[in-house]
């Protein structure tokens, strides 16, 4: 028997959490593909200052079934939608998005839960509900930034006044202590970013071409692509300025911090810099990131390269000091995100060092920024760049595990919600 689910929501005013009461039975291991539905009042309201009171209830084979408890823990109402974040009997958290829409809505029959469930509140609860026709279930992470700084141990952060912006970060959000590469010089570590390894290419000087370009599919963006997830990569200083294929080195711009342009799906093959592929999800980011973020031209998955000078490599006047010149790059930028509806509508940005820069084997830290981040929380956990890779394809569905990938630890500790 397959089970079927419903989602009945009632209000109340009082507190903010609520623990479901025991309505009927549940399954262990039930994804969180769930029925869609939403109290219509709360489309006229749209009040945070009410109360959720909602339980789920699925039918299924008395041998697979459960009993079980799950917990609200919040609402927020965002563009047009209302997200139910929720943490199930067994420790998952997930987010439930609803229509404020009632176009969207077709109405139920008098609600069949026993009202003796609430019964403390009943006069609180009217007797009409609506629920979404489809019942496609989403996650709460929906929009992804990585952000690529250079060559910094995580050790130089803490408390140093270069670096006002990212310590401001950390009582805000997440971090990673003991983040690291493993890898130098930079290509190696940006292939594993896309390919959960490093394919051999361990030295920075190499271009794209017979001898270092790869034929395999199997890299995150193809996996997106394969799925129907859009993808951009956003460059500094980036050659052509979106008019070709950047091929080559140019000033300020490195090719060893462009993974993608050495894969043929991307590039052709042979490597072609009237690649339309390849033109059209890599693009510049000073003409192109803030417009497309103002315009909700956003991909799910985005990749963001700052040039060498702004993300930490190599020095450049007025500053004359790494540190400094990628803390001004990132207070910035940063804000910009953070305005769009992408991020306030389920975005997160991961900050990250390609590598320490005193040795390959130094922490070099990770930011989360993100409000399904866990506010001022750090850990020790040994995260790789492979960490980064399972996560992204735990956000989004994707497999088979990108090598590195299948045994990496995943970014789910320093979230509130995950994925």
């Amino acid at each position: 028997m397959k089970p079927r689910c419903r989602l009945d929501f009632r209000l109340r005013h009082g507190s903010s959490a609520v623990v479901f009461p025991r309505t009927g039975r549940n399954l262990p291991h039930f994804p969180p593909h769930v029925c869609q539905a939403v109290f219509h009042a709360m489309s006229k309201t749209k009040s945070f200052g009410i109360e959720l009171l909602v339980s789920l209830v699925c039918f299924c084979a008395a041998s697979q079934a459960d009993d079980a408890q799950a917990r609200f823990d919040s609402a927020q109402y965002t563009n047009g939608a209302l997200h139910l974040h929720i943490t199930n009997a067994h420790g998952s958290r997930y987010v439930i998005q609803t229509s404020s829409n009632l176009a969207d809505w077709t109405a139920l029959a008098t609600n069949s839960v026993s009202q003796t469930t609430f019964v403390e509140n009943a006069a609180n609860f009217p007797s009409r509900f609506y629920r979404l026709s489809s019942l496609a279930g989403v996650g709460s992470i929906q929009t992804v930034w990585i952000v690529m700084m250079e060559n910094t141990d995580w050790s130089t952060f803490p408390d140093n006044s270069d670096a006002p912006y990212i310590n401001s970060l950390l009582p805000r959000f997440a971090h990673a202590e003991n983040y690291r590469s493993f890898n130098h010089p930079s290509l190696p570590n940006y292939i594993t970013l896309e390919a959960g390894d490093n394919l051999g290419l361990n030295d920075g000087s190499w271009l794209p071409g017979s001898a270092h370009s790869q034929s395999t599919t199997d890299h995150l963006t193809t996996y997106l692509k394969n799925k129907g997830i859009s993808w951009k990569a956003y460059s500094e200083n980036l050659p052509g300025d979106g008019t070709i294929l950047p091929l080559f080195d140019g000033p300020g711009y490195s090719l060893d911090h462009n993974p993608f342009v050495y894969f043929y799906d991307v590039t052709g093959n042979p490597p072609a810099t009237n690649s339309s592929y390849g033109i059209a999800h890599l693009r510049p980011l000073e003409t192109e990131f803030a417009r497309d973020l103002t315009n909700s031209n956003v991909a799910s998955y985005n990749f963001i390269v700052p040039n060498d000078y702004d993300q930490g490599e190599k020095l450049a006047p007025p500053l004359n000091n790494r540190v400094r010149q990628a803390d001004t790059w990132l207070a910035r930028e940063i804000p910009v995100i953070m305005a769009s509806r992408a991020y306030t509508n389920g975005g997160v940005i991961f900050i990250l060092w390609d590598e320490g820069v005193s040795s390959a084997n130094n922490p070099s830290g990770l930011i989360v920024v993100s409000s399904l981040a866990r506010a001022g929380y750090s850990n020790s956990v040994g995260y790789t760049h492979a960490s980064m890779v399972r996560t992204v394809q735990e956000i989004f569905g994707l497999s088979p595990w990108l090598r590195q990938a299948a045994t990496a630890s995943n970014l789910s500790d320093l979230f509130t919600v995950y994925p």
